[in-house]
C-alpha cells in the first residue's frame, strides 16, 4: 500500500511539474484561417526523412524554402535563363518541392530568392549582400520560375516538377546584413533598390509560369538603426519606388526575448523603431496606411532560441519556449489579415564558429523541446477553430 501510494505520489509530482512547464491559454475565436510552417533548408536537405516525419507530427500547411543564388550557382551559367544549364544545383530543391507536394503541401511553398553570387556583383567585399547586377537577376529568377512553373520536365524524369506558387524577394532588405547599400551619400537607397529586385522578379515570373502567381515583398527585418530603415520607414520607400506586390512579409523577432508576447508593446504607434508580436498590430495599422490597402501579411520568419552548449545570450529557457511558440501562434490567429506564420527551424543547427542557431522546436540531436508538444497542440487549437 505505501508503494502505490509513493508512485501515486510521483505521478502527481510529474504531472504537476509538466503543468508549470506548459500552461496553454485559450484564446478568442478570430476570423483568421492562420496556416503555419517552417523554413529549414538544412534539415530538410540533409535528412528529409527526418525533416518530413517530423512535418506530418507537426501539421504544417506551408513551407518556406531559401533559394540562396550564391550557393546554386557558384559560378556563371553560361545560359543563365535555362534551369538545365550544369551551373545550377537544384537537386535539394527538386526534392523538396516532391516531398512537399507528396505531403499534402501542393501549391503551399513559397520561395526566397536573395543572396548574390561573387560573379553577379562589382563589389570587392561583402558580395552576397550586395545588390546584384539586374541582368543576371533576372536570368536567374526566370530559370527558377521555368523550372517550377508546372511544366518542367527534368532530364532523367517522365513528369514535371510540382509547381510553386508563391515567390519572395529577398530577405530581410531593410538591414545591411543582409542587403548593401543601405545609404548612398546620406540617403537611403535599399527601399529603391529592392524594388527593382521585386518588380523584375514579377515580371519574370509572370512571363514563365501558366498560373496566376503571389507575389511576396518585404521580408522585414525587426528593426532600424541610423544605418538601416525601420521597418516602417522602408515600407514608405517601398511604396514611393513604386513596389507590385501581392502579400507583405514580416520577420517580428523579439528584442527582449522573456517579454514573450508584450515584447514591442512600448514602442510608439506612430513610427516605431522596432516591431514585435507585442506591437504587430501596430505595424498592421501602419502597413495599411502606408499602402492604401489592406494586404495580405505573412510572417515569414520567426522564433525564439534556447540555450545551449556556447550559446546562452538572447535566449530563453525551454519553458518559455513552449509557451511563447503557442501563444505567438494563436496571437497571430486574431489578426484576420496575417494569414501564414513561418517557424525559424524545427531542429537546431549544429553548433560551429561564427552563426547559429537554437529556434528549433527540437535540438540539434533530435531531442524534442516542450515547444515541440506545444506547436502540435496550438495547431490542434487552429484546426479546432477552422471546424467549428
Amino acid at each position: 500500500m505505501a508503494q502505490r501510494r509513493a508512485s501515486a505520489r510521483r505521478l502527481l509530482i510529474a504531472i504537476a511539474a509538466l503543468t508549470a512547464v506548459l500552461v496553454l491559454p485559450t484564446f478568442a475565436s478570430a476570423k483568421s484561417n492562420l496556416q503555419v510552417g517552417f523554413l529549414d533548408n538544412d534539415y530538410a536537405g540533409t535528412d528529409p526523412a527526418g525533416f518530413w516525419s517530423d512535418a506530418v507530427d507537426l501539421q504544417v500547411g506551408f513551407m518556406r524554402w531559401d533559394m540562396q543564388w550564391g550557393e546554386m550557382a557558384v559560378s556563371k551559367p553560361a545560359n543563365p535563363r535555362n534551369p538545365a544549364d550544369p551551373a545550377y544545383h537544384f537537386a535539394q530543391t527538386d526534392q523538396f518541392v516532391l516531398n512537399a507536394a507528396s505531403h499534402g503541401l501542393q501549391d503551399k511553398v513559397m520561395f526566397t530568392l536573395w543572396k548574390t553570387p561573387t560573379w553577379a556583383t562589382k563589389a570587392t567585399s561583402a558580395k552576397a549582400t550586395q545588390m546584384p547586377n539586374l541582368t543576371d537577376w533576372k536570368n536567374f529568377v526566370a530559370a527558377c520560375a521555368t523550372r517550377y512553373s508546372g511544366k518542367y520536365i527534368p532530364s532523367g524524369s517522365t513528369t514535371p516538377l510540382p509547381r510553386v506558387t508563391a515567390w519572395e524577394t529577398w530577405n530581410e532588405p531593410n538591414a545591411s546584413f543582409a542587403f548593401r547599400p543601405q545609404k548612398v551619400k546620406g540617403k537611403f537607397v535599399s527601399p529603391g533598390n529592392y524594388v527593382k529586385l521585386l518588380n523584375a522578379l514579377k515580371s519574370e515570373v509572370n512571363k514563365a509560369v501558366p498560373f496566376k502567381p503571389t507575389f511576396v515583398a518585404g521580408a522585414l527585418y525587426k528593426q532600424g538603426s541610423p544605418g538601416n530603415p525601420s521597418p516602417v520607414d522602408f515600407m514608405k520607400g517601398m511604396k514611393a519606388a513604386g513596389a507590385k506586390f501581392d502579400v507583405l512579409s514580416m520577420h517580428p523577432y523579439n528584442n527582449t526575448p522573456r517579454l514573450g508576447m508584450s515584447d514591442g508593446s512600448d514602442q510608439s504607434t506612430k513610427n516605431p523603431r522596432f516591431i514585435g508580436v507585442g506591437n504587430f498590430q501596430t505595424f498592421i495599422t501602419l502597413a495599411n496606411q502606408t499602402f492604401g490597402k489592406k494586404y495580405p501579411i505573412w510572417v515569414t520568419e520567426f522564433g525564439w532560441a534556447t540555450p545551449a552548449a556556447g550559446k546562452s545570450q538572447y535566449t530563453v529557457s525551454f519553458a518559455q519556449q513552449a509557451q511563447f511558440a503557442y501563444d505567438s501562434m494563436l496571437r497571430f490567429k486574431q489578426l484576420p489579415q496575417v494569414e501564414k506564420m513561418t517557424w525559424f527551424l524545427v531542429r537546431d543547427g549544429v553548433p560551429k564558429p561564427g552563426a547559429w542557431y537554437t529556434t528549433g522546436l527540437e535540438k540539434s540531436s533530435g531531442a524534442h523541446k516542450p515547444s515541440f508538444n506545444s506547436w502540435i497542440a496550438g495547431t490542434g487549437k487552429l484546426m479546432k477553430s477552422r471546424i467549428h
